[in-house]
C-alpha cells in the first residue's frame, strides 16, 4: 500500500467538494470523486472509507473557522474569568452558527440521512459529542473554582446544550419556518443560561 500523503488527501478534499457542490450529497459517488481527483479507487478509499466520511471532512472544513469562534469562549485555553457571562455568550454563539442558512441546511441533509447512511452517525461523533465534551471540560473547571455544584459534567453539558436549542429545536425540526432576529437568539441564550445557572450555581 502507498503511503498516505497530505497533498493527495487534500486533492481528494479539493475534488469531493466541488463534486458535491455539483451534484448534491445523494447524487455525488466515490466514482465521481475518484474520476476527478484521479487515481485508483482503492486509494480514494485509502484515505476515506466512505462517501459520508469525506462529505464530513469536507463540511468540517468549511465551517471550522465558526465551530472555533463558537467555543473560543470556553475553550481548554479560556481562562474563566465570569463563568456566566462566558457561557451567554458561547449560547449567543452557539445559536447563531447552528441557525446559519448553512448549517441549517446541513443539519436538515444530516437528518435525512439519519438511519439510511452513517452520515448523521459521523456528525454526532465527531461535532455533536466534540462540542459537549468542550463545554464538559469548562464546566469542570468552574467546579473548581466552585462557580458550580459538583455534578457530572458529561450529563450538564448535555443539559446546557439542550436548554440552549430548547426554543427553536422543534419549529426546525418540523420544518416551520420562523425567522428570529439576532435579538431575540441571543435573548434565547441568556434565558437558557439562566435556567442552567439557577440549577447549578453553588
Amino acid at each position: 500500500m502507498r503511503k498516505k500523503t497530505e497533498t493527495k488527501r487534500q486533492t481528494i478534499i479539493q475534488a469531493a467538494t466541488e463534486v458535491f457542490r455539483e451534484f448534491g450529497f445523494e447524487r455525488a459517488s466515490m466514482s465521481k470523486i475518484c474520476a476527478r481527483a484521479g487515481g485508483s479507487k482503492t486509494t480514494l478509499y485509502n484515505y476515506f472509507p466512505s462517501k459520508e466520511e469525506l462529505f464530513f471532512e469536507v463540511i468540517s472544513i468549511s465551517n471550522e473557522e465558526e465551530f472555533q469562534f463558537v467555543y473560543e469562549t470556553i475553550s481548554e485555553s479560556a481562562k474563566i474569568e465570569n463563568a456566566y457571562e462566558q457561557l451567554c455568550e458561547f449560547g449567543k454563539r452557539q445559536l447563531a452558527f447552528l441557525y446559519s442558512p448553512k448549517l441549517r441546511e446541513l443539519r436538515k441533509l444530516t437528518i435525512s440521512q439519519s438511519g439510511i447512511t452513517d452520515l448523521g452517525k459521523i456528525a454526532y461523533n465527531n461535532r455533536v459529542l466534540k462540542g459537549q465534551n468542550i463545554i464538559s471540560n469548562f464546566l469542570e473547571k468552574t467546579i473548581q473554582l466552585n462557580k458550580i455544584k459538583r455534578i457530572d459534567t458529561t450529563i450538564a453539558a448535555k443539559h446546557l446544550w439542550g436548554l440552549i436549542e430548547a426554543e427553536l429545536i422543534y419549529p426546525f425540526l418540523l420544518n416551520i419556518d420562523i425567522e428570529y432576529s439576532k435579538k431575540e437568539m441571543d435573548e434565547m441564550a441568556i434565558r437558557a443560561v439562566n435556567l442552567f445557572m439557577d440549577a447549578y450555581r453553588v
